[in-house]
């Protein structure tokens, strides 16, 4: 940790607990690594990636904020709108010779107005950043309370935020709060690339390929899902891959 001015003990030990949090360091999935690392379509990213888990960079609200900002728009259009939210409600920190942009807290954002963040060129997203601000601005959402409870009781809270639905509730339950299972959609551009990648077919049905994983990784199909991914697109960064590059440009 490193600060322009000393930081007190009692900063220190709350510090601590949510960094190991966020970075995931205690969650144990030696058990998924040895159960499938001969697996016949895992092993290989396995045994490339051992150890690849979720992790929670950001808070569950700033999550939120960068999901709003990826809808319906292209990278450079959701990085502009929020490099404008940044500029009007965070703050800049430097460190190493970078400058880094850091969230602002609910409070101060739940002070501003819908017509206001619509002049930051946001579009229809200023209604979405204002009601999902107010619910933590007030308390009716608690993190921290969440983290200590099931996968059901998370669910039905999550799905009380605004504009959050199904899909984007899966992706919570995995990225921000580590349950492993529970993969219950597949969205059609992931179908698709599933649909290749396991079947080496043009289309597979999605309850195919959740089929798939719930029998084949059961108990952690969500985690099996991700090793595949990842180890698909790091895959293109080093080799030409023509029916990925295909159904990327579509």
């Amino acid at each position: 940790m490193f600060s322009q001015k000393a930081l007190s003990q009692d900063y220190v030990r709350n510090l601590v607990p949510e960094i190991r949090w966020r970075f995931n360091f205690d969650q144990d999935i030696s058990d998924f690594c040895s159960r499938f690392e001969n697996d016949k379509i895992l092993g290989s990213a396995i045994r490339k990636w051992r150890g690849m888990k979720p992790i929670a960079a950001n808070s569950l609200y700033e999550t939120l904020i960068i999901y709003i900002v990826l809808q319906n728009a292209v990278l450079r259009r959701s990085v502009q709108m929020l490099e404008n939210l940044f500029s009007k409600f965070g703050k800049k920190a430097e460190f190493d010779n970078k400058v880094l942009s850091v969230f602002w807290e609910p409070k101060k954002m739940a002070k501003s107005t819908e017509t206001e963040l619509r002049a930051l060129k946001v579009g229809y997203r200023a209604k979405f950043f204002m009601k999902i601000t107010e619910q933590f601005a007030s308390g009716a959402i608690d993190e921290f309370a969440l983290r200590k409870v099931s996968r059901d009781e998370v669910k039905k809270e999550v799905q009380k935020l605004y504009g959050i639905g199904p899909a984007s509730t899966e992706y919570l339950l995995f990225e921000d709060f580590y349950f492993l299972d529970g993969l219950e959609r597949v969205p059609s551009w992931e179908q698709k690339i599933m649909s290749r990648l396991l079947f080496n077919k043009q289309l597979v049905p999605v309850e195919e390929i959740l089929n798939f994983f719930r029998t084949r990784y059961k108990g952690c199909e969500k985690l099996a899902f991700h090793y595949i991914w990842e180890d698909l697109f790091w895959r293109r960064k080093h080799e030409h891959i023509e029916w990925l590059e295909k159904e990327i440009r579509l």
